[in-house]
């Protein structure tokens, strides 16, 4: 008996599609929802009914929660899914989803206020005895009083925004002469994306990792970690490389990281899917929880290949009130998986989000691959967005295996139309240092030099091969001139055909 009847999934792009299909294999009916920007977006012709809710800015349609509301409605949905992003961490939406008497897929309306910021993450880690980084659990009102505490805790120290997640208003400081400048810039960034300036100081760690906890509970006090998961390759404290196991932690830490992940579980009732994500120093060997996101996570996809739990199906169920099916002894490990996030970005260029309508596509396929997409040939990649595009994951025995399968697939992989992130992956799996575990949360940085250098040799080699099949394509042009012109009905010569077919061709795109 399917739990639920319709589910509206509040959201756009793969994760909507992700969730439709867990709905629909579950024998329900999916409904989406789209603004103007996404009116022949894949999502949208997946679903079962669409419903649209505004014009493109997200504030005006995705984020807009009477409109949601009110499309959910009209569609009769039985419980509302907000993937990941826009509303899914928002206690607002979650109570104008209940008051419509609807289930929203998540923690309740009643944890999310609990743990609205980040600072009162910490205070309730510290009360379940989870490990936390040394630093005042409260706001910092000026330079004056941040000096202070940066002299106390040692430097090098973290700004972090109180509010809101996703990295924003990050910055890392190595010592005093930095530290005012740093201030300013950390409050202007807090206030610019969530409304807040508040920012607070916590001890950095000493070549930090970044690992997260997998936690699943359901409404009946019953608690299990689905492992954990290593997204240390980022830039500008964005994830871009996800894969689970970790390997950096050893079997007894991995024991302690998802024992304080149960007890922050148990102290707020937290039930469904969260992720506790934490701060890992190799050279400590010390752990420090950051905070907790409360919805699935754009990586739940490797854990799913270590696990061979659907855990959106997992999600939904245990949303309609259903008990946690397995115990903690009952979760194994088997293999490795890897995910890489396949942004509209142009790494050469800062990673500057792209743009347009897509020319070529074509997934990789095989043994151990799935491809997690949001786009199609012909679909229009907006910049109102986020630029993720779609998510490849691989899956081997070992994670010397998932890094060949990987490797193989990226090269598969052909986007035309807008740049993408492949490239800069390709390079990654070559990298001796990827290999060996030996990165940190600052990896894409430290080797920046190295990989645009590598990047821009490549784009030459490309160029350098487009504009040869051109050469070809005029010599070809005037030899059939020489003999008989050849001309097509609509006046276009075969060679220009010829070109224009060309111009879609993957070996001549990122």
């Amino acid at each position: 008996m399917p739990p639920f009847n319709k589910v509206l999934v509040a959201n756009r792009g793969e994760i909507a599609i992700r969730v439709m299909k867990a709905v629909k294999e579950m024998g329900m009916k999916a409904v989406a929802v789209y603004s103007d920007a996404d009116k022949y977006a894949p999502h949208v012709k997946y679903a079962d009914e669409a419903y649209w809710i505004g014009p493109p800015p997200a504030l005006e349609s995705y984020l807009n929660i009477e409109r949601i509301i009110d499309a959910a409605e009209k569609a009769h949905a039985d419980a509302v899914h907000p993937g990941y992003g826009f509303l899914s961490e928002n206690a607002s939406f979650v109570e104008a989803v209940e008051k419509a008497g609807m289930v929203f897929i998540g923690p309740s309306a009643s944890v999310m206020n609990r743990i609205k910021d980040k600072l009162e993450g910490k205070m309730i880690a510290r009360k379940a005895g989870v490990p936390t980084s040394p630093g005042p659990l409260t706001p910092i009102e000026n330079v004056d009083e941040a000096l202070k505490i940066a002299g106390e805790i040692g430097y090098p120290i973290m700004l972090k925004a109180a509010g809101g997640g996703a990295g924003v208003g990050i910055i890392k400081v190595d010592n005093p002469s930095e530290l005012a400048e740093a201030f300013e810039r950390s409050k202007r960034l807090a206030y610019s994306a969530f409304g807040r300036a508040e920012i607070y100081i916590e001890k950095a760690a000493i070549k930090p990792k970044h690992i997260e906890t997998q936690l699943i509970g359901d409404k009946y006090g019953n608690y299990v970690v689905a492992f954990e998961r290593e997204c240390t390759i980022q830039r500008r404290n964005q994830k871009l490389i996800e894969e689970a196991p970790s390997p950096s932690i050893k079997e007894e830490e991995r024991k302690e990281i998802i024992e304080a992940s149960i007890r922050f579980g148990k102290e707020i009732n937290y039930f469904t899917l969260g992720t506790m994500e934490f701060v890992f120093s190799p050279v400590t060997r010390e752990f420090y929880f950051l905070e907790i996101n409360k919805r699935v996570q754009v990586e739940h996809t490797v854990t799913e290949f270590i696990t061979g739990i659907d855990l959106v199906k997992l999600q939904i169920r245990l949303a309609a009130g259903e008990y946690l099916p397995f115990s903690q002894e009952d979760l194994k490990i088997r293999g490795h998986a890897i995910q890489f996030r396949i942004n509209a970005e142009d790494p050469l260029n800062n990673f500057t989000p792209q743009s347009g309508y897509i020319t070529y596509y074509k997934e990789p396929t095989g043994p151990g691959v799935r491809v997690d997409s949001g786009i199609e040939l012909g679909s229009w990649v907006p910049p109102y967005y986020d630029p993720l595009v779609s998510k490849l994951i691989v899956y081997g025995q070992s994670r010397d295996y998932a890094i060949q399968v990987g490797l193989r697939a990226l090269n598969d992989y052909k986007i035309g139309g807008v740049k993408t992130t492949i490239p800069l992956y390709k390079l990654i799996l070559q990298d001796p240092d990827f290999w060996e575990g030996n990165f940190t949360t600052a990896y894409i940085s430290e080797k920046a030099e190295y990989f645009t250098t590598k990047l821009k040799e490549e784009q030459e080699i490309q160029i350098a091969i487009a504009i040869s099949i051109y050469n070809r394509g005029l010599m070809k042009k005037k030899k059939t001139e020489q003999k008989v012109p050849i001309s097509t009905s609509n006046g276009k010569s075969n060679w220009k055909t010829y070109g224009i077919i060309f111009q879609s061709s993957p070996r001549v795109l990122w």
